[in-house]
Parts: structure tokens; C-alpha cells; sequence
């Protein structure tokens, strides 16, 4: 038997979810069976997927796949292509099939998924209807984002979903973000990543004082709430892949697991993206100024100044006399093209593994005349004699805590003597545990604000 998998895209307003239901209209049903037609089949093939969808719920990248026998996989899976692109109906397409690796499986190779929630509390665009839920009254992107920071990381989330024999309810959630679209653009509203209704609901997102996190800690095994999902766009991206940190021997792997659940590699953003670039401008304002910078899909916090990062540019300030910095995880180079501006003496590394960002790092740095005091590097490139006066990060605490101390043992070392580390933590991501940890391998590290559900540590090279 050979397996294939299929990547997938539909959308789900005329499908009554993932799974085959006698009588309705299903993605799995309507695969199973243009497939088993187009390769003139006796018997529907059994589809596994990575992630079953409910009624009204679209798909931009679901990951499938399926067992076959047969004496010529790539010959079969160019002529599945080219057959379901002229078969399927308008609403459900296959981007991709192929011959699927050794121990493939679309369920639990998966490393990561991505939803998208897209709310409008102002009128609605008719056009956008399908892929977009109106909500009454206004909602707040920064009391989101508040509620939002005690769900990241690894948590067992019982208290937002059913109760399912033999499944674990425990999740590492590694990015959320809540986004204020501008009235006049594509997708006009708010667009949130919620968990479970929970930030946009009720409370949260509109100024009241009950928390997601609250719900998270005080709740979990002991009320499991059925699932609640509006009509918005649940976006799946899933597949298996690894990427790198700027650490060195690994570090860009994570780890999901929980009591009785194997760990499974997972990744986020620490990676080139394949896909086409798209481009676009955000703004901002920071150390009383405005800055407009380029950022494009495919890297970190690619809408805005991401909350952690804004917490960190506001409690600190940049030292003017200094004449080597870092930035580590630099992004599209927000942190390192402001350091270069405000410090008309310094060299700034940049480091990032992801070379889109890199690149958009670059075309910053040009665009606000720095381009010659920041040099945008992949961390291999990065010269070890260096020491730098500072090192400013947003670290990515989610990637596991053996991982992240291994990338600051990597980089805290090159910290000139007397010099300093600004970074900021979630308080709920094990800030105070870090700086803890910093303290008992050899530095001085003191918390120097909290805000937002952020600290800022300083953490010094010992004299």
C-alpha cells in the first residue's frame, strides 16, 4: 500500500463539516467520492485528516490523506492532481497530491495548526458575509490581547472543549494575536484568534474583568463546556516540518506532549515561509516618534508591533554612547533599525533564521537610512569573537524551556563585560522562573517593569 496525501482547500458554507453524515453534504463525502470516480474505484477510499471542521467552517490549507495499492504512486497521484482540478465542484479544491513520506500520517504528523476568527463589530460587508461574524457592540484588540497571554504556552484546556474518552485535552498554544483591520480595506471589522469564543465573548473583549486564563486555571477538568463556533473563517494550516532557532544544535524544535500523549515536533514562525511574499506597510509610534516599516506574510507579527515587543520598546530606552548591539529574533527589524536611529554610533546585528525577515530587515533599515550600522544575519553568520554592549529580545519562550536556555547560553555569552540584556517574558510564560534561572548561571538579572502581562529583564554580565 502506498500512502498519499492531499493538501486541501473549501468553502465550508455549503459543507456540513469535515466528517461523512448520511444525507449531508460533507468535505470528506465529497472527496472520497470524486476521488474513487476519477481513478475508476470500486470502493471510496478511507480519507484521515489533521483536523476535523465543523458546519460552516473553510479551509485554506487541511491536510489529508489516504492508502492505495498500486504499482506506479507518482504516476497516480500527477494524474489525482490533474483530474480533481477539473472535477471538483467550485467550492472544494486539492492545491496538492502526492506521494506522502515514510510514517506520514495527516493526524498525528501534524506539528502545528493555525485558525483565523474574523469578527465585525462595525456594518458588514455583504461580499464578505460568509467568511466573516458579526458581533454586537465593540470590541477592544488590547483587552483581547490582556486576556489572551495567560493561554499561551502549555496548558490543559478541558475547560473549553467536550470530553472525549481517550483523547488529551492538553495544548501548547504558541501564537494568538487580536488585529483591528482598518475600516477601508479587504476584510473590513475586527479580525481576532480567539480560543473558544472566550476572548470576543462577553467579557474580554469588551472591558469586563472575567479572564480566559482565570477560566484556564480554576476551571479545567472540572466543567468541559461544549465547543461554541460562530460561522468566521477557521483557516487550517497544517502539516510537519521543523525549523531553526537562533541557538545552535536544534533549537528551533519544540516539543507538545502531556501525561500519557508522545511529544510531537512542533515549530512556528522560526522558518523561511515557501509561499509568495506580499508585502505591505505598517505604523507605528514609539520613543515619540512614528515609524512606518515594511513587513510582508510569513514572518512574526507581520500586522503590527506585536504587545511583548511594545511593552519592551516602551520600559526601555536606548543607550545612545553604545557602539555594538544585538537583536536577537530580530523580525522585520523594528527593534534593530530604532537602536541604529537612536544611536548614531552603534553597529546593530541582526539575527533572525527566518531570510524573508531578514530581508525586510533589510529594506527597513535602507528606507530609514541605517542601512550601513545594521547588518541583518543568519545566526551562523554571526561572528562569535563579537561582543555586544547590548542584546535586546523578545525571546520565544513557547519553543520549551531546554531549547530557549540552550539559545541564551548560545548569545548571553557574548555580551561585552558589564553588558546588558533587555528582554521581555510573559508573566505567565515563566518570567519569574527565567529570571530566576539567569540569576543561578552567572548573571545579574533584575525585573525592571511589568505591564500588559509582560516582564522586562535586565540581566548583566557579572564583573
Amino acid at each position: 500500500m502506498t500512502r498519499f496525501r492531499l493538501d486541501i482547500g473549501y468553502d465550508g458554507t455549503g459543507f456540513h463539516g469535515w466528517a461523512a453524515q448520511d444525507g449531508l453534504r460533507t468535505v470528506q463525502d465529497e472527496l472520497q467520492t470524486w476521488i474513487a470516480r476519477t481513478l475508476r474505484l470500486d470502493q471510496p477510499v478511507a480519507l484521515v485528516c489533521a483536523g476535523r471542521t465543523d458546519a460552516g467552517v473553510h479551509a485554506r490549507g487541511q491536510v489529508a490523506h489516504f492508502d492505495l495499492d498500486t504499482d506506479a504512486p507518482e504516476e497516480l497521484a500527477a494524474t489525482l492532481a490533474r483530474r480533481l482540478r477539473r472535477a471538483l465542484p467550485e467550492d472544494l479544491v486539492v492545491h496538492r497530491a502526492g506521494v506522502a513520506p515514510a510514517g506520514f500520517d495527516a493526524r498525528f504528523a501534524a506539528v502545528w495548526r493555525r485558525y483565523a476568527y474574523r469578527l465585525a463589530d462595525r456594518p458588514l460587508d455583504p461580499l464578505l458575509r460568509t467568511v466573516t461574524t458579526p458581533v454586537r457592540g465593540s470590541l477592544d484588540v488590547e483587552l483581547i490581547a490582556a486576556a489572551a497571554a495567560p493561554l499561551l504556552g502549555l496548558h490543559d484546556f478541558a475547560a473549553f472543549c467536550r470530553a472525549r474518552e481517550g483523547a488529551t485535552t492538553i495544548r501548547d498554544l504558541q501564537w494568538l494575536q487580536a488585529v483591528r483591520l482598518p475600516r477601508r480595506g479587504r476584510r473590513p471589522g475586527g479580525r481576532v484568534l480567539p480560543l473558544d469564543g472566550a476572548l470576543a465573548g462577553r467579557r474580554p473583549g469588551r472591558g469586563r474583568h472575567r479572564t480566559p486564563g482565570r477560566r484556564l486555571a480554576g476551571r479545567a477538568g472540572r466543567h468541559r463546556r461544549p465547543q461554541r463556533r460562530g460561522a468566521g473563517d477557521g483557516a487550517r494550516r497544517t502539516g510537519a516540518g521543523g525549523g531553526r532557532l537562533p541557538g545552535g544544535r536544534g533549537a528551533g524544535r519544540a516539543r507538545r506532549g502531556g501525561p500519557g500523549e508522545a511529544g510531537t515536533t512542533m515549530t512556528h514562525y522560526f522558518e523561511t515561509p515557501s509561499g509568495p511574499e506580499r508585502r505591505r506597510d505598517v505604523r507605528m509610534r514609539f520613543w515619540e516618534r512614528d515609524w512606518t516599516f515594511a513587513t510582508a506574510n510569513g514572518v512574526f507579527s507581520a500586522d503590527g508591533l506585536d504587545l511583548g515587543t511594545a511593552v519592551l520598546l516602551r520600559e526601555s530606552s536606548p543607550p545612545p554612547r553604545a557602539s555594538r548591539l544585538l537583536d536577537l529574533g530580530c523580525g522585520y527589524g523594528v527593534i534593530a533599525v530604532a537602536l541604529a536611529t537612536a544611536c548614531p554610533d552603534a553597529v546593530v546585528d541582526a539575527v533572525d533564521v527566518n531570510e524573508r525577515a531578514l530581508e525586510l530587515t533589510a529594506a527597513n533599515a535602507a528606507a530609514h537610512g541605517v542601512a550601513d550600522r545594521v547588518r541583518p544575519l543568519l545566526p551562523e553568520q554571526a561572528d562569535p569573537a563579537v561582543r555586544y554592549d547590548e542584546l535586546w529580545s523578545n525571546p520565544p519562550i513557547r519553543i520549551g524551556k531546554e531549547a530557549l536556555h540552550e539559545l541564551l547560553l548560545t548569545w548571553l555569552p557574548r555580551l561585552a563585560p558589564g553588558g546588558v540584556a533587555r528582554l521581555v517574558v510573559g508573566r505567565n510564560l515563566g518570567a519569574d522562573s527565567l529570571q530566576a534561572w539567569l540569576n543561578e548561571h552567572g548573571f545579574v538579572c533584575t525585573r525592571i517593569a511589568s505591564a500588559k502581562g509582560f516582564r522586562v529583564l535586565n540581566a548583566t554580565t557579572k564583573p
